[in-house]
């Protein structure tokens, strides 16, 4: 094992008094409501889903939901790869007045050998929230939390949410910050342009794909772009193996199958941007979209443009066809990187929360918290080091 990353590990485990010390701290936060409000029911196993279908769909038709990612077509795309890696799913489903006012989408799962709660759709969906009404409220989202007390969980682990979640208030106040990273996203309603120096780069990399043939972007979207994502998937589990690196979703045919299946099974919410250069593809990106939100899931390149900047292309034609098309925002997802910096207008936070409910739930969130940090120190090895230290920690 590496010097840095055993430091590392070191440091965590020699903390773990300190850990102990505020597991009372954790239980109380969860056993203090300001104010509980509404009827909770929860709903667990293979049928919980559709036990909530339908008050899920009322708030649906509300457009009450912020993302796409906690659509019932989402949830309902996940739960196949959900069970078959053994998560149990339990929503739980707030009422008030015999109305749906609020649900809390979530899956028993597993972390250094504590039951764990997570929200249903991880680690597929960007952005993790609760589901809220418009007639719902926080002390809603608190009857749905303190409902998790039923579920026999050590800890609570929410990942990827946005500091404009409905759920955001809540845990800032009562649960652990595990990570933060940040989202940029680019106001399409704004003429925007990139920095001289990135411009004169985008038409030198534009320049070269030309000399290969025309350039062209072609988006399609139902089940005509099913042969697309798949190919999007080939080239970025390709890509993922030459660098030694893992994910949780790529090469992982459940949650690969859960994506094919949003092209047409499931809402039509996904949108294939192809760029090609005199008739052969140069670069992907598969989008998540809602209302006038592109949400920028997923870009591969095919490795014989690599050094043409494809990606870039073909990212800078899929942002002027959205804003064509009337979409309001292109959203760039989490994490951010240099170049995401470059040509965003603005940003949101994102932060993972955890909130231990037992002594062993302690240790998952010590665990959760120190899981990102160990993939920068991971990062910085050889590839074939990576990828076995990977399989040897599991952290996907």
């Amino acid at each position: 094992m590496p010097a840095d990353l055993a430091i590392a590990l070191m440091s965590h485990l020699e903390s773990f008094p300190e850990m102990l010390a505020g597991i009372g701290e954790g239980v109380r936060r969860v056993a203090k409501p300001e104010r509980a409000a509404g009827d909770a029911e929860v709903f667990s196993g293979a049928d919980a889903l559709d036990a909530a279908r339908a008050g899920w769909r009322a708030i649906e038709r509300e457009g009450a939901l912020q993302t796409p990612f906690q659509s019932y077509a989402v949830a309902e795309a996940s739960i196949a790869a959900h069970r078959a890696h053994g998560h149990e799913p339990h929503i739980v489903l707030i009422r008030e007045g015999g109305s749906a006012v609020a649900i809390l989408p979530l899956v028993m799962t597993s972390m250094a050998g504590s039951k764990v709660l997570r929200f249903l759709g991880d680690p597929l969906i960007q952005y993790g929230d609760a589901i809220l009404s418009r007639a719902g409220s926080e002390a809603h989202l608190m009857q749905a939390l303190l409902a998790t007390g039923t579920l026999g969980a050590d800890a609570v682990l929410f990942r990827k949410v946005r500091n404009d979640a409905k759920l955001s208030p809540l845990l800032s106040r009562r649960a652990h910050v595990s990570s933060v990273e940040e989202a940029p996203y680019i106001d399409l309603r704004r003429e925007t342009s990139l920095p001289p120096r990135d411009m004169r780069e985008l038409r030198r990399y534009r320049r070269r794909l030309a000399e290969r043939g025309e350039v062209e972007l072609r988006i399609t979207r139902g089940s005509g772009a099913r042969d697309c994502v798949r190919t999007a998937l080939e080239l970025k589990r390709n890509w993922l193996a030459a660098k030694g690196y893992s994910s949780s979703v790529i090469g992982d045919p459940h949650w690969e199958a859960v994506l094919t299946s949003l092209v047409a099974d499931h809402a039509n919410l996904l949108a294939c941007a192809r760029l090609e250069a005199g008739g052969k593809l140069a670069a992907i990106e598969i989008a998540i979209t809602q209302g006038k939100r592109w949400h920028a899931f997923l870009g591969a390149i095919n490795p014989e443009f690599a050094k043409s900047g494809p990606g870039q292309v073909q990212m800078a034609d899929t942002i002027a066809y959205a804003r064509e098309q009337g979409f309001a925002a292109y959203d760039l997802l989490a994490p951010a990187d240099p170049f995401k910096r470059v040509i965003a207008t603005g940003a949101v936070a994102v932060c993972d929360y955890a909130l231990p409910l037992s002594l062993q739930g302690q240790v998952a969130a010590r665990a959760f918290r120190f899981a990102p940090q160990a993939k920068t120190l991971l990062a910085k090895l050889p590839a074939p080091l990576r990828s076995a230290a990977q399989n040897l920690l599991r952290l996907k």
